[in-house]
């Protein structure tokens, strides 16, 4: 507790304008006169103590006027140019209950509230303000008063978002549980939530894992929710958005990078270790621990959908909730502002219909994906592509990044093998490629197909199968013979001849054309691990 001398009679005496101070529990009135006086001994450098002696306070009063003078910011010359009650009003620290003429101030709430619709100024909220009121305080005096406003804010409140700008999102540090009705095991899912900057609306999805396809799935289904897309997207620096940041930049997530250019918002980032950057993301997080999922951490939910009703139904209950602080719901303000102001939703959703993840690049450097055969640099042999298709391509990562594409083939028994991807070697041999032969016998039937798979499917002698199908493929040529082989081929599968040389046999033989309900009998030298000399010898006819 502070005792501060003060001589009375002549408080009353300077001045019938009286200032009340509060000092924790004590209150003192201090004439304005005297509080005009201190100012100007301050401004010219007096110690505290000899400006108490001059007008008879303590010490102690002097330094609670010069840190008033320290938080407004204003320069003293400024504020001595002021009226009394001018005076009273900058240095904010109350007035006695004598002084019934002080010039309004406005709602600051309310003010706040309307700075949030896009291309609103605050000097336009002043001249309004100043209709109504046309003695109110100065623009430069309503403008600093409403800064002091949003420092009393909670942290996470004096961030400044206009409407349809932004949207802040973060995963909760809890998951939660799902039990699978048949084994009984439990796997954990991931929560993710998005706020609106300007309205505070909150929307939560519950998600597998923090990968990128359910990351991409997660602002799908919240932009269903709002009813449009953000301008822009603050985000914490999860792999799923951000591969590195540094000296030189920030390198976002590729597929995700993708993914804000075709529903054209912006990414940010936040800086590492400064969870303030997204001060609304974590208070909303912290909120949904607290309100929704310790409040459903009792019940058992069997599926994501299950999971997702329930939290839907918490969720709206806290965006219809009103408080003291706030009287009108997140709801209310997002319809009322904000929800106009959102990016239209694309006419179609995100092509990516499903995801690969993680499938090593083999020796042959190819992959098939829904019966065809695809292609990607053979310099990735032994690393791990993610692997991504549309209803019209299919695109292949490497550490997020893209590294080639190819238009989906449609059928099945395709292949799309580029030169490009290749080494110089094998470029000189890409008849001997599996795919080509592949695709070529596709081209003559499903039964040369299934022939032709068999004899790839074998995989010792890998090699030495491919020579002689391509061997084989050169024969039907030179003889054509496109015609029959489908026939042949037929007939080789229903009796397990499974070698080339069986169908060669078969071919030169005309052993096809017989019904295949009659069992043929094979001469006793043909078998499927025997090659004859003219097939060595590179004369198979």
């Amino acid at each position: 507790m502070y005792f501060l001398k003060v001589n009375k009679a002549k408080c009353l005496r300077l001045s019938p304008l009286i200032h009340l101070f509060d000092f924790g529990s004590f209150q003192m009135k201090i004439a304005v006169v005297i509080q005009r006086k201190i100012c100007e001994f301050l401004a010219q450098g007096n110690t505290h103590r000899q400006i108490a002696k001059r007008v008879n306070v303590s010490p102690t009063t002097v330094g609670v006027i010069a840190k008033k003078l320290d938080e407004i910011q204003i320069p003293v010359a400024e504020v001595l140019k002021a009226s009394n009650q001018e005076f009273v009003d900058i240095v904010q620290t109350g007035v006695a209950k004598n002084i019934t003429k002080c010039k309004p101030l406005p709602d600051f709430t309310y003010i706040n509230d309307q700075m949030k619709i896009r291309d609103m100024t605050l000097k336009q909220l002043w001249i309004e303000f100043k209709e109504t009121e046309p003695k109110c305080v100065s623009y430069s005096r309503f403008a600093k008063l409403y800064k002091q406003w949003l420092k009393k804010l909670h942290p996470s409140m004096r961030q400044h978002f206009t409407a349809g700008q932004t949207l802040l999102v973060d995963f909760c540090g809890k998951t939660m549980p799902i039990h699978d009705i048949n084994s009984g095991k439990v796997r954990n899912v991931q929560i993710f939530v998005g706020v609106l900057g300007a309205s505070s609306l909150i929307t939560v999805i519950a998600a597998e894992t923090q990968q990128t396809h359910d990351w991409l799935k997660c602002f799908t289904a919240t932009f269903d929710r709002i009813g449009g897309v953000p301008r822009e997207v603050i985000t914490d620096n999860l792999k799923a958005a951000v591969i590195k940041t540094g000296r030189n930049g920030t390198v976002f997530n590729k597929t995700f990078e993708q993914f804000a250019d075709y529903h054209d918002f912006a990414i940010l980032n936040t800086r590492p270790r400064t969870p303030k950057d997204k001060g609304l993301a974590e208070v909303c997080v912290q909120i949904i621990q607290r309100s929704v999922l310790v409040k459903l951490r009792e019940r058992k939910f069997f599926s994501l959908e299950e999971l997702q009703k329930a939290i839907d139904v918490e969720v709206d209950r806290i965006n219809n909730g009103v408080t003291k602080r706030f009287p009108e719901s997140r709801s209310d303000r997002f319809h009322r502002f904000e929800k106009n102001e959102l990016l239209a939703l694309p006419k179609h959703p995100y092509p990516f219909s499903k995801w690969i993840f993680q499938q090593t690049v083999s020796e042959f450097y190819q992959f098939t994906i829904d019966g065809n055969i695809y292609s990607v640099p053979y310099t990735l042999i032994g690393k791990k592509l993610d692997i991504g298709v549309t209803s019209h391509e299919v695109q292949f990562y490497y550490e997020n990044e893209l590294i080639t594409s190819h238009s989906l083939l449609e059928g099945y028994g395709q292949a799309s093998i580029l030169d490009e991807h290749m080494p110089a070697n094998h470029r000189l041999y890409n008849t001997l490629s599996p795919a080509s032969i592949k695709q070529w016998a596709k081209s003559l039937g499903n039964y040369v197909y299934e022939f032709v798979e068999q004899i790839l499917n074998k995989s010792k002698q890998l090699a030495r199968n491919i020579k002689s199908l391509n061997k084989l493929r050169d024969y039907i040529l030179e003889n054509r013979l496109d015609s029959v082989l489908n026939q042949a081929c037929e007939y080789a599968l229903k009796y397990n001849l499974l070698a080339v040389t069986d169908l060669l046999y078969v071919l030169k033989n005309r052993k096809y054309i017989q019904p295949l309900n009659t069992i043929q009998t094979m001469n006793t030298y043909t078998h499927a691990n025997l090659r004859g000399a003219n097939y060595f010898g590179g004369d198979a006819r």
